[in-house]
């Protein structure tokens, strides 16, 4: 019997040449065409605007960019703690793990500039200013939910994550429940794409997520109000942290936004 339950074990774990069975990272980085890949600095406050005039001349540079595999770029900041945090997303086909951080700050003379007037997270490599953060979840994929021809809003958030809570988070939204997706994606929402950083002794969220829908207000009330996503919400809320006292997800001003 117990011959057959380990034969069992090991067919579930390779039944197939497209499952690695129990790492979820891995599964979903072979399940999926493209990595989703997140990067952290700070900025001087005195360096936004400047930061934004050399954003604009980024924004139109989808074509560079896709030469070095760097697709919907998006690149977003917010003021905390009298620092300025910048959070650039991003994907691309090539699923190599290292050297996101100069790459991204090499691909456009634009996006050197930029990246130049950045302040380095104190793990950032050295003469680098990005930081690659640990990626955490992905929820209502359009490869899993397709759509076509719908103006797309893309944002990007930020909370911080209780230390104590740490544990409990990630085991949570590594089997995200299938009530919870199903009423993301009712409320035209897609990609919702979720990193890890720890900044001194704190750890905070950054969430990238695209809105498909027309009235982001009525849809958000839809998914307020189902019970499944309530029951969720009981698990993971008190693991969050309110940081600019606009919920537990805080806003983030966009700076770069590659529209391809």
């Amino acid at each position: 019997m117990m011959k057959k339950l380990i034969l069992l074990f090991v067919s579930l774990c390779f039944v197939s040449s497209n499952s690695y069975g129990l790492s979820a990272y891995e599964n979903r980085m072979l399940a999926d065409k493209k990595q989703r890949i997140g990067l952290v600095a700070f900025a001087p406050a005195s360096q936004v605007k400047g930061l934004k005039k050399i954003a604009q001349k980024v924004e139109s540079q989808h074509i560079t960019l896709a030469g070095e595999n760097i697709h919907n770029l998006s690149i977003y900041f917010r003021e905390l703690n009298e620092k300025v945090m910048v959070f650039a997303y991003f994907e691309s086909p090539d699923k190599t793990i290292t050297g996101w951080e100069k790459r991204l700050a090499s691909s456009s003379s634009e996006l050197t500039l930029l990246t130049n007037q950045l302040i380095p997270h104190k793990r950032a490599k050295k003469d680098e200013k990005w930081l690659r953060m640990e990626w955490m979840n992905l929820v209502a994929s359009d490869t899993v939910f397709p759509y076509k021809n719908k103006p797309v809003q893309k944002m990007g958030l930020i909370s911080g994550l209780k230390p104590q809570h740490e544990l409990e988070y990630r085991q949570l939204h590594q089997a995200n429940w299938p009530g919870v997706v199903d009423g993301m994606v009712k409320s035209n929402y897609r990609n919702w794409t979720t990193f890890l950083v720890e900044v001194d002794s704190s750890l905070y969220l950054f969430t990238y997520a695209e809105y498909i829908g027309t009235d982001i207000d009525a849809d958000n009330k839809v998914m307020a109000a189902d019970p499944t996503t309530q029951r969720w919400w009981t698990h993971t809320e008190k693991c969050l942290l309110n940081l600019h006292g606009e919920g537990n997800w805080s806003s983030m001003s966009p700076l770069v936004e590659v529209t391809k």
